[in-house]
């Protein structure tokens, strides 16, 4: 038993992988990194949508489809109906410091 804990705790680090972020995630980039699109602000909800991670291969995938992750992280929704991409208006809302602070980043896009 103790041999088992002490394998897990040292595979562990090796299973995590380093994210980036991104407002608009493209693709760009080693296929297999993971890219995440932070929270978006949910219309007619108080509480902005998940986090949304994917590989790159995948978001590259989205884009050449002309497709997005809805605000809510559950839903794929084109990129022409939904009103969002590189031209639109975002900001970041919170967070500040790196990504090992702890602290909350979200996305507004007006």
């Amino acid at each position: 038993m103790r041999m088992l804990s002490l394998m897990m705790i040292l595979t562990v680090p090796a299973l995590a992988q380093d994210k980036s972020y991104a407002a608009f995630p493209t693709g760009e980039g080693d296929p297999n990194a993971i890219t995440c699109r932070p929270p978006q602000r949910t219309p007619g909800e108080r509480l902005p949508g998940p986090e949304v991670c994917k590989k790159n291969s995948v978001w590259a995938q989205y884009r050449r489809d002309g497709m997005d992750v809805a605000p809510d992280g559950k839903h794929d929704i084109t990129l022409k109906a939904s009103n969002v991409g590189p031209g639109r208006n975002c900001r970041q809302v919170g967070g500040g410091g790196g990504a090992t602070s702890g602290n909350s980043v979200s996305m507004v896009c007006e």
